[in-house]
């Protein structure tokens, strides 16, 4: 396995909050997504409904926090009070758009519990409506050359753009109820995230194509992304476009990205990177691999080694930093990707108990 690649530098998120109910040590330990417009870095936690903002200051670090709660643009199914499981953000057409997990959760054993209780906390799986949100929201630009996210207050954006998501009915979406009857993914649909289940984890945008990485299921080695066609039907629902040669809302490309799952996707120009790690709940190895014919794949398909780019190996810890979410950093030359990453280290976490390290990598070619 070649050596992992050396970070450029890290650099601090600070999650600091004017608002006291605000607890920035939630957000910093569980970040999952990430995603620059500008001079803002878009963050998703895995815990919340929320999106974050950060700001880049002029000494490189971002700071300036503010929170968009999007149960103030969406009717979410399961209620504010349980967590979308956000997983993936693009940037396309000025939209910001956004997936949850589409997964199914079983509970972990806790090191106090005796046999009997840790039995039964691994017999508990669980499903969350939220987390079938797919949905794009306004990027509305504002004062200093940020952005918001229109909406979110429940006001449309100035240009008429306004939120909008796939519905999200009888505890899933139409996209997870069509895999439910697929030849290849249908099976895994009730299995949890994490056991090589149905699990969402990037999204990637161009017009009206939208990419979801999976981390799961992973078949025989090969990994998937769902190619999907989405229109807005008319305000604030969208909708899948048949696109499959079947008529399915969905294309398969199934990539074989050495037997790992997909963690986040992003555009370099016309190629997909992919970042990619263990379907399982292990700690490595971890990946970013280069897809340059993404944008010309016109039917499902497989794509053999030889047409995907293994571009950077990405270090891994013991138990900790598993890399979840890349940005492309803008006017870099050359490129430069920013890593964030979920289960921290300690010495990530800084001692003010509001922010935390993230890592920047050169992106080579």
């Amino acid at each position: 396995m070649p050596s992992p690649a050396q970070p450029l530098h890290r650099v601090a998120l600070d999650f600091r909050h004017d608002d006291p109910s605000a607890d920035p040590a939630v957000v910093r330990q569980d970040l999952s997504a990430c995603e620059m417009t500008g001079a803002c870095l878009w963050l998703g936690c895995d815990e919340t409904t929320t999106v974050q903002r950060l700001v880049r200051a002029d000494d490189g670090r971002f700071a300036g926090h503010r929170s968009f709660d999007l149960a103030a643009a969406f009717a979410l199914p399961a209620g504010a009070e349980e967590e979308i499981d956000i997983e993936g953000f693009a940037e396309d057409g000025g939209f910001l758009w956004l997936t949850g997990s589409h997964s199914l959760k079983r509970r972990k054993p806790k090191r106090k519990d005796d046999a009997a209780e840790a039995l039964a906390r691994l017999s508990e799986v669980s499903a969350s409506p939220n987390r079938y949100l797919l949905a794009r929201l306004p990027l509305v630009p504002a004062d200093g050359g940020l952005f918001d996210l229109g909406g979110v207050g429940g006001a449309a954006a100035p240009d008429g753009r306004r939120p909008a998501c796939l519905p999200m009915t009888g505890g899933r979406n139409a996209l997870a109820d069509a895999l439910a009857g697929d030849v290849h993914v249908g099976r895994f649909v009730d299995v949890p995230s994490k056991e090589n289940g149905l699990d969402v984890e990037g999204i990637a945008a161009r017009g009206e194509r939208v990419f979801l990485g999976m981390r799961g299921p992973v078949l025989r080695g090969w990994a998937m992304i769902l190619e999907l066609a989405v229109a807005e039907a008319e305000p604030g629902r969208l909708a899948l476009t048949p696109i499959g040669v079947q008529g399915e809302p969905y294309r398969k490309h199934f990539l074989d990205l050495d037997g790992l799952g997909i963690r986040d996707l992003a555009f370099d120009g016309d190629a997909l990177l992919i970042l990619a790690g263990p379907t399982m709940d292990l700690d490595g190895p971890v990946r970013v691999y280069r897809w340059a014919e993404a944008l010309a794949a016109d039917q499902g398909d497989v794509i053999a080694a030889d047409a995907i780019e293994r571009v950077v190996e990405l270090p891994f810890g013991e138990g900790v930093d598993h890399a979840e979410g890349m940005t492309l950093l803008p006017d870099t030359d050359p490129k430069r990707l920013l890593v964030v990453y979920d289960s921290p280290s300690p010495d990530r976490l800084h001692e003010n108990g509001t922010a935390i390290d993230a890592e920047i990598f050169a992106l080579p070619g």
